[in-house]
């Protein structure tokens, strides 16, 4: 690389967290110097904020030292919504100067459908409403308060369908302790790229229960899908998520889950208007993200 090139990161907790104490040693040392490389050979270095913290270890002196330091390297930081960039300013000393704000952007016909009928796969009903969470299953991602959710819902025309590989870490018998009802559908598989689409077409409602989160990819992939979606108020998701496409939550509130479920699915026709889901999708549209991210990559 040379002067003037850019080294655009995004996921850094991957490049200096290792399996072992030794192990993250050496690659966060590793980390560190080629930034340091990078900056000393006038490389300008940009790092896009889509979790302030990571997911694994989560907020922790270490965390808070490494993400420090890149944003001390960083010539610019890219943040999703204005909350991560005051949390960028708070928690890693970041300067206001150098925080440039670009949505994330819609996933509209990234995912064409295959065909699959996910209903007919899971033995569903046309009829019934379909809850779905989507997406890899990990303890920061709520199922299983999920499941207690929609166990209390004690609706027989309402389906819960959950499909994903859990990490390592996500108690897997705690898990299956929970499902209490044959209205409840597991796929515990990675889920193809080309039965995404099916998978959140299927549903009337993606819910996803975080409990902590930045933003959310699986959230902007059920508005291009035009299906709401049931979300806690947290992180960037409510710059997001609006009234008239998604019911987001208090997650300090007891219950509140199960209330925004029952919500969601009283008011299904309202949902069903898919004019709020294109306004917002073209907030979100890749060719105005590009030209914002080419404008940072200049300064």
């Amino acid at each position: 690389m040379r002067r003037g090139d850019v080294f655009h990161v995004h996921w850094p907790s991957f490049s200096y967290t290792g399996s072992s104490f030794l192990g993250t040693l050496f690659k966060s040392v590793t980390f560190l110097l080629l930034l340091l490389f990078f900056r000393w050979r006038g490389i300008k270095i940009v790092w896009t904020v889509h979790n302030v913290w990571p997911h694994k270890g989560g907020v922790s002196l270490f965390n808070r030292i490494m993400r420090t330091m890149l944003c001390s390297f960083s010539t610019s930081l890219i943040v999703m919504g204005d909350s991560a960039k005051q949390e960028l300013i708070r928690n890693f000393k970041a300067k206001e100067r150098q925080i440039y704000f670009i949505p994330h952007g819609h996933y509209k016909d990234a995912y064409p459908t295959s065909g699959l009928n996910v209903r007919e796969r899971y033995g569903i009903p046309d009829n019934a409403y379909v809850f779905t969470f989507l997406g890899r299953i990990a303890p920061y991602k709520g199922v299983e308060q999920l499941l207690a959710s929609f166990n209390e819902l004690r609706d027989e025309q309402a389906h819960l369908l959950i499909a994903g590989k859990p990490s390592e870490e996500f108690n897997l018998d705690l898990f299956k302790k929970g499902i209490q009802s044959c209205n409840v559908h597991v796929s515990l598989n990675y889920v193809k790229d080309e039965e995404i689409a099916d998978y959140i077409r299927c549903a009337d409602c993606v819910v996803l229960p975080y409990q902590n989160i930045t933003t959310s990819g699986t959230a902007i992939l059920a508005l291009s899908c035009t299906t709401p979606v049931v979300a806690p108020n947290i992180g960037l998701l409510s710059d997001y998520l609006t009234p008239e496409t998604s019911v987001l939550y208090d997650p300090l509130e007891a219950g509140a889950l199960t209330r925004s479920m029952r919500e969601v699915r009283a008011k299904k026709s309202f949902f069903q208007n898919a004019e709020p889901y294109r306004l917002k999708l073209e907030e979100l549209n890749w060719q105005r993200i590009s030209k914002l991210t080419q404008e940072v990559y200049s300064r």
